[in-house]
């Protein structure tokens, strides 16, 4: 392994060659001197100038929390997604970021607008692109230990570390350009959607301390936003969560040191926090309890829905008013991009070294549990909880399917909600409650049935009439 490691550092002595900057006199040994201050091959300076020239093309000591582990989707979550195109949920359709993907040859075209968005970057941040680069060099041994090895044991130290460089650069750019002026990035409007996508893929992720590397030298930019409230507010904005124009509430405080954006795009969906406290579980909890009821059974039984002012999708919470219900949900929207990015989050809480909570996932079966029918969800855009820019209603009820099928959930989330709903069935005044209400829907489900009330009133208003003056009449 030593040996590997030493004919990866020595890769660019190779290409370039290297200078000895202690010649033949005495001090430090050469190999702890080139680990503080790494020096640059004439193949690294041959790179530095290429993004210096680039040209439009028309096509220290670090915090362990961001310089985590960088997994692949699991194994596992892909057997149970089984189908002939599941890979492309998972894998990148414009660009790449990291060695999963690297070098494929659909990707390539990528590739060559990552200069020019270098170039960008570091002059609008005023920093060296040399500097920057040496910096992510002296702490390559941190990004290696990201990844899995047998992605990066092909690239030599210098080579992964200019990939970590554009890569980051492109990102932050991409993120200054989104809120402010997309024309610094020469791609269209489709690729502009695919990218987005393609920064919140688990294989596609770049550890947030090389990001961190890349932008905590520079000073604020325009608007005096700092680049972390700008990848906060990018963030927050594509997280699917919909709150009205005039909304007063507070966005999400994301953490300061998250793992990567795919990380920080799930703390933004629950409100901000990494982790959900766990609940101590009841050893007396009932069991065997009926199926959870449909968006219309509830309605059925009493149990309307309001959305809530939080801003999380956790946040779930059941109040009841005299006979009635009342369920509060976060308002979500549903588009091409839902699927996507809900799945990478369920493979990111799938894996290992990540939290075990389930949070996304359990909430996505609560709302898979709650729609059965494409009914359902017209009743959930009725009571504006969903926002559909997906299609048709049947289409999004197809889509939490998919999604929700096989996946790991915490089994004790919400609990006290399926317990109040329950409860709430069993009584025998709501049942007759809720018979009332779905002879009412019955009544009047057809445009023929309307008027069998209007019918009924007008033959017993005639009967009483008759019956009047014929009583009337014999006296």
């Amino acid at each position: 392994m030593e040996k590997q490691q030493q004919e990866r550092r020595s890769g660019g002595e190779k290409d370039g060659g290297r200078s000895s900057r202690n010649g033949g006199g005495t001090g430090p040994k050469p190999e702890e001197h080139r680990i503080d201050i790494p020096e640059v091959s004439c193949r690294v300076k041959n790179w530095i100038e290429s993004v210096k020239i680039a040209k439009d093309y028309q096509t220290d000591t670090r915090s362990q929390t961001e310089w985590p582990s960088m997994p692949k989707v699991p194994d596992m979550k892909m057997k149970m997604k089984k189908t002939q195109d599941s890979e492309k949920f998972y894998e990148p359709k414009v660009i790449s970021f990291g060695p999963y993907h690297h070098d494929k040859p659909h990707l390539l075209a990528g590739e060559r607008i990552k200069p020019l968005c270098a170039q960008k970057f570091v002059a609008d941040s005023n920093q060296d692109i040399e500097d920057l680069y040496k910096k992510i060099k002296s702490n390559i041994e941190a990004v290696r230990r990201c990844y899995d090895s047998s992605a990066t044991n092909k690239y030599d130290d210098e080579k992964l570390a200019w990939m970590m460089l554009l890569d980051g650069c492109f990102i932050l750019q991409f993120i200054c350009s989104c809120t402010d002026d997309m024309s610094n990035i020469n791609l269209k409007d489709h690729q502009i959607s695919f990218v987005e996508l393609d920064l919140f893929l688990l294989e596609n992720q770049l550890p947030f301390g090389v990001l961190r590397l890349i932008f905590e030298g520079s000073s604020k930019f325009k608007h005096g936003s700092t680049m972390k409230d700008m990848i906060n507010r990018f963030v927050i904005g594509r997280n699917g969560i919909q709150l009205p124009p005039a909304d007063d509430r507070r966005p999400p405080q994301l953490p300061d040191k998250p793992y990567h954006l795919l990380q920080l795009m799930r703390c933004a969906l629950l409100g901000g926090k990494d982790k959900i406290p766990t609940k101590i579980k009841n050893p007396n909890r009932r069991r065997n309890r009926q199926s959870f009821l449909r968006i219309m059974e509830l309605k059925d039984k009493g149990i309307y829905l309001k959305p809530s002012g939080t801003n999380s999708l956790t946040d779930i919470s059941l109040e009841f008013h005299f006979f009635r219900g009342c369920l509060k949900l976060l308002p979500i929207t549903i588009d091409d991009s839902t699927q996507t990015r809900w799945l990478n989050i369920l493979a990111y809480e799938m894996c290992s070294e990540d939290p075990d909570d389930y949070a996304v996932a359990s909430y996505i079966r609560f709302l898979d549990n709650l729609i059965g029918h494409p009914d359902d969800v017209k009743e959930l855009r009725s009571n504006r909880i969903l926002c559909n820019r997906l299609g048709s209603d049947e289409e999004v009820a197809q889509t939490f399917k998919q999604i929700s099928h096989g996946m790991l959930v915490d089994p004790e989330s919400y609990e006290g909600v399926r317990i109040s709903i329950q409860k709430h069935y069993e009584k025998l005044v709501n049942a007759w409650l809720g018979e009332c209400t779905q002879w009412y829907h019955n009544l009047f489900r057809t445009p023929g049935s309307v008027m069998a009330p209007a019918v009924t009133l007008i033959m017993l208003y005639l009967a009483l009439i008759q019956t009047y003056y014929t009583t009337y009449s014999r006296k």
